[in-house]
């Protein structure tokens, strides 16, 4: 009997247990990455550059990788490079000039009526040093 008693708890508990996962609110996934390779270049060279965004909420996203030019503390302006409607984008960057790059990654989504694009995301910027 006392067998039995046990089962029954365990069976039961396992039937809360599911009923709650059941209930539980579903999240949707968002993801942003940017990588550039190498991380030092030479002026002249190309510096690959590979970034992916994706975000299972909204229906219609855009991925734009953005390059800014300088040294800390004294940055230009973040520039389009390229844009992808897929959440994969890959550009090639050849390299004019000595000091430091950053790439970053940005994701646009749209809202409910599929008319003005808003920042989703915005990946943590990479630097490539440039040297002669």
């Amino acid at each position: 009997m006392r067998l039995g008693m046990k089962r029954l708890a365990v069976v039961g508990a396992l039937g809360v247990t599911s009923a709650a996962l059941a209930v539980s609110p579903a999240f949707a996934k968002s993801d942003i990455s940017i990588q550039a390779t190498p991380h030092t270049a030479h002026v002249g060279h190309v510096v690959k550059v590979h970034g992916q965004g994706d975000d299972d909420a909204q229906r219609y996203t855009t991925l734009v990788i953005q390059e800014r030019s300088g040294k800390p503390g004294h940055w230009g302006h973040w520039h389009a490079v390229t844009r992808s409607f897929d959440g994969d984008a890959r550009a090639n960057v050849k390299v004019t000039h000595t000091g430091e790059l950053q790439f970053r990654s940005v994701l646009y989504s749209t809202d409910k009526h599929h008319q003005h694009a808003k920042t989703d995301r915005i990946s943590t910027p990479v630097t490539v040093k440039v040297v002669r």
